[in-house]
């Protein structure tokens, strides 16, 4: 799939991660999808700032 940007890569990533974390049973493995979510929820924010600021 092409991606415009990044935050829209980031995006489809954000919910990727969440839907990997809902299949997951209860665990680490959860935690994990939901801290990968966070992160790519980090990146989308940061790239909109930087193309704000353009």
């Amino acid at each position: 799939m092409a991606y415009s940007n990044d935050g829209d890569y980031y995006r489809q990533r954000v919910a990727q991660e969440q839907q990997h974390a809902r299949a997951a049973p209860d665990g680490p493995i959860r935690r994990l999808h939901l801290d990968f979510a966070a992160r790519y929820m980090r990146r989308v924010a940061e790239t909109e700032r930087q193309s704000s600021t353009r």
